[in-house]
């Protein structure tokens, strides 16, 4: 029964997949697919008609279809949004892959680079709905802070976006260490050194993953350039 019943709510749902969103649009759900329509009544099935959309999606994925990669997408977080696998992997494919797929050889930079803009604020938009989620993720903050440092090339605010993980409950060392890596490469030594400082105490000298060696050696470097001035 719960297999016949995974079925049925899959071919219900596969009218949706077919939906075709444009590449700067973040792709919204229907009216009445929330917790009160038919996806509030998967219950206990949510994971597992999310892993079904979620196999669909690389399905799409792997035809470079965008239009249907971005669709299911939507439609997997819709029907259950607390694994921050579909989120992050989602804001990836967003990020990095669509935007190549729309894109012919030969076209001009200002093509390419006008839909690489898309791809991001495409995936920046989709981690805005993963924090509405999981407000206190550092997870989601550091890859916002990612897809902005590679692929939106903006390093300004990949720093405030790793502050902000760095500052959430359980985040892992390095989003404090790159964040005072960003701000001393945007020449903002006197911040670098004032953030490296604030975080050194916190650090411990037994864990390799807090590198306080490391964090000492950047603070005696800033400390020389800044007598250097």
């Amino acid at each position: 029964m719960p297999v016949l019943s995974l079925g049925v709510v899959l071919c219900l749902l596969r009218p949706l997949e077919r939906q075709r969103f444009e590449s700067e649009e973040r792709a919204t759900l229907p009216r009445g697919l929330g917790g009160n329509g038919l996806l509030g009544i998967l219950g206990g099935m949510r994971a597992a008609v999310a892993g079904g959309l979620w196999l669909r999606t690389n399905q799409a994925w792997e035809k470079q279809d965008a239009a249907e990669t971005m669709a299911l997408l939507n439609l997997t977080v819709a029907t259950d949004d607390r694994p921050l696998y579909f989120w992050l992997n989602g804001a990836r494919m967003l990020a990095y892959d669509i935007p190549t797929w729309t894109v012919r050889p030969g076209e001009p930079e200002a093509i390419r680079r006008k839909a690489v803009r898309s791809g991001v604020a495409a995936a920046d938009a989709f981690l805005e709905s993963a924090l509405r989620v999981h407000p206190r993720s550092p997870e989601i903050l550091i890859e916002m802070a990612n897809i902005q440092l590679r692929a939106g090339e903006n390093p300004e605010l990949a720093a405030r976006l790793f502050r902000r993980a760095a500052e959430q409950p359980g985040a892992p060392y390095f989003a404090a260490r790159i964040h005072g890596e960003l701000l001393r490469e945007l020449g903002r030594t006197e911040e670098a050194l004032a953030w490296l400082k604030k975080i050194l105490p916190d650090l411990p000298a037994d864990d390799p993953a807090a590198a306080r060696t490391l964090i000492e050696q950047r603070i005696k470097s800033l400390e020389a350039v800044r007598k250097e001035k």
